[in-house]
């Protein structure tokens, strides 16, 4: 496995890793813009249903920003640091297919906010999760505190953030941060793979519109819409999934969904 982005297809899953176990899987600005490519590959790809994220190593799933190149940021590199990590995570963040972030070891900083912009979030037992930045006198600036606050509400964040403090996988399925804690590694990781199967099983494009119903509500407090979903289940009965899943269901066996 090289050093940096992995992705590999299992059927309809796609399996994005990152490589950097020597550096707790942190990201720099190149690893940024690579992201953008990859998910512009997966978006693309219709083969792909699912999309999950992991961190190579027993560790860290992304320990945050490369401190190194923070270290020797003028504020120019920063801006542009920020401006490209948040376009990048807005496009994960919308993404047409659902994506798991299967979350292993530490999760601070950046890899904190990247797992938020992940539709369904599960870790190991030995995951720890914070937004450090207060404490090297900077924010975090791809979007953490408005989507940590979104997720586990005002209170918890505000302090998570204003202390830097770390909370443990049972926490975090306490706060809704994640919805499964898994004892070992491995079983997250078949755990991913499985519920992400299960997904892709799935009809796409009424998963599609689900999400961006789901995604209108949370991020844009758009909460309900008569005729968005009037036009949303109408579009479905215009696919031959929606005929296949009712002609499945009559006739008492399992559908299956090509995407049409």
């Amino acid at each position: 496995m090289n050093e940096g982005w992995n992705l590999e297809k299992v059927g309809h899953v796609a399996i994005l890793s990152i490589n950097r176990p020597k550096f707790m899987n942190a990201l720099n600005t190149t690893m940024v813009e690579e992201l953008d490519d990859i998910l512009t590959k997966v978006e693309e790809d219709k083969e792909i249903r699912v999309l999950v994220i992991t961190g190579a190593g027993e560790k860290s799933f992304i320990a945050g920003a490369d401190i190194d190149q923070l270290s020797t940021m003028s504020p120019k590199d920063a801006k542009y640091l920020i401006d490209v990590g948040h376009k990048v995570f807005s496009k994960l963040e919308q993404l047409r297919i659902p994506t798991i972030a299967a979350i292993n070891g530490y999760t601070l900083g950046g890899g904190l906010e990247l797992a938020l912009c992940n539709d369904i979030r599960i870790c190991s037992q030995n995951a720890k999760f914070g937004l450090p930045e207060i404490k090297l006198g900077v924010i975090p600036g791809w979007g953490g505190p408005g989507r940590l606050t979104r997720t586990i509400g005002a209170g918890r964040a505000k302090n998570m953030v204003y202390r830097g403090i770390f909370i443990n996988a049972q926490q975090a399925l306490e706060y809704g941060l994640v919805t499964e804690v898994f004892n070992s590694i491995e079983e997250l990781r078949d755990g991913a793979l499985k519920i992400a199967e299960e997904i892709a099983q799935k009809a796409p494009i009424t998963m599609e519109i689900d999400k961006h119903i789901i995604n209108d509500v949370a991020i844009n407090n758009n909460c309900i819409n008569p005729s968005r979903d009037a036009l949303a289940l109408a579009y479905c009965f215009t696919t031959e999934d929606t005929k296949e899943g009712v002609k499945a269901f009559v006739e008492k066996r399992k559908p299956k969904f090509e995407g049409k």
